[in-house]
């Protein structure tokens, strides 16, 4: 008995010393494609700040917040609904799913566009505000192809097709900046176009994704069910993740909203890490929801310690390898931004317990407490940034952020502990 049950506790720790290694190993792969991306964004972002005014990057940076918001409208602020159906259901059931959804999203997309329109020519905006919507719509489509290679665990595919994308961005940047125009325009062209080619890889010319479109009552409205609480979240969370920038731009300046912009850039870096651990335990922390052996908020605890303790090593890291760059990476007009990194990154590692927790409580359908958390969340961001912007500059801004990422966390821990569960699929 004694010999038999030795030889179960040895079995046990070998095949979770195995389970270890293959999540380490694919966290390696994530993180390894993830990085060469970044490193490709970051050298086009070290090109552009010498290619390109800061008006012109405070343009960019300001449109692309914009697009932030957009994304949200176009998939009605319910792409989670991806991972937990295709964690949740049949081949059969999914690609009915995801054809439905697709559909819902190319209608917001048209009426989208036709409120652009009016918005442009009324003059309140930049003419970049025409091309949010057409953005929008590919960003749905690529979250969609991203979510099911990470829940297929494609790393090597998923790795491959974000690296060559950012590859495929970066030089037509490049040549758009040098030959055409150097201005905020360019880059957003060039990310457009590599995102259709990406869709053109992954869905091909005809995409069946979007073959034969209907309005399908019945899946449009558990679509907008699920989702009405987070379309209520959009302006929460462009608040959370934007309203820094809006008030660097509006108390200090459009320049300093481009060094800010460079500096949030830089500091985007560490959010590869996170993303590139997300992917690696969304798979698993689904299942482990799903098999219901443990409740969820020890599931939560537990996922986020692991997350946040790999995410805090990772950040030291790279602030070390920063330090010994940074003189060296930007020039003279833009080295203000350098101290803003630092704080950045460490506002982050709250970014890191969020999303763990923020997964969680997705997949049991938790979108009003999700609701109520951005809005207690964009009203600290809104007033810390507000109090601290001008008294301490670009630092207040960097603070202001990481503090409503904070409350967003605690805010959702702590009615993940509260509510009854339910798994929620739609």
């Amino acid at each position: 008995m004694r010999t038999a049950m030795a030889s179960l506790r040895v079995g046990m720790v070998l095949s979770g010393a195995r389970g270890l290694a293959a999540r380490a190993r694919l966290l390696a792969v994530y993180l390894s494609f993830s990085a060469g991306a970044s490193v490709v964004g970051l050298l086009t972002t070290l090109f552009m700040v010498r290619h390109v005014a800061p008006e012109q990057f405070g343009r960019l940076a300001i449109t692309l917040g914009a697009l932030m918001i957009a994304n949200a409208v176009i998939g009605f602020g319910a792409d989670t609904l991806v991972a937990i159906n295709k964690a949740k259901l049949d081949a059969q059931g999914y690609a009915v799913f995801r054809r439905s959804y697709s559909h819902f999203a190319l209608m917001i997309f048209v009426m989208g566009q036709l409120v652009a329109v009016p918005v442009w020519l009324s003059g309140i905006v930049d003419s970049l505000v025409l091309l949010v919507p057409l953005m929008a719509l590919l960003k749905f489509f690529v979250s969609m192809a991203s979510i099911e290679y990470v829940m297929d665990q494609r790393a090597v595919a998923y790795g491959l097709v974000q690296l060559l994308t950012a590859m495929a961005a970066s030089v037509v940047t490049v040549a758009l900046v040098l030959w055409v125009s150097p201005k905020a325009e360019s880059r957003i062209v060039a990310l457009m176009l590599a995102d259709a080619a990406l869709l053109v890889v992954r869905y091909g010319v005809k995409p069946t994704v979007v073959a034969s479109w209907r309005f399908d009552r019945e899946a449009f409205g558990r679509i907008a069910r699920f989702g009405a609480p987070l379309m209520l979240s959009v302006g929460p969370a462009y608040l959370i993740n934007e309203v820094d920038k809006v008030v660097v731009a509006q108390r200090l300046d459009l320049a300093s909203a481009g060094i800010y912009g460079a500096a949030c850039t830089i500091a985007g870096f560490m959010l590869t890490f996170i993303t590139a651990l997300l992917n690696t335990a969304v798979p698993k922390l689904m299942a482990a929801l799903t098999e219901g052996r443990e409740p969820p908020t020890r599931v939560a605890i537990r996922y986020v310690i692991r997350f946040c303790g790999l995410s805090i090593v990772f950040a030291a890291l790279f602030l070390a390898a920063y330090t010994l760059a940074a003189g060296h990476l930007l020039p003279a007009r833009y080295t203000a931004a350098i101290p803003i990194v630092y704080v950045l990154v460490a506002m982050m590692q709250w970014r890191s317990a969020y999303v763990v927790i923020g997964t969680v409580t997705d997949y049991y359908g938790m979108t009003t407490e999700k609701l109520i958390g951005c809005m207690l969340a964009a009203a600290i961001a809104l007033g810390s940034n507000l109090l601290l912007i001008p008294r301490f500059g670009l630092l207040g801004a960097a603070f202001g952020t990481g503090l409503a990422y904070m409350a967003l966390a605690a805010w959702l821990m702590l009615a993940l502990a509260r509510r009854p569960l339910v798994p929620h699929t739609v």
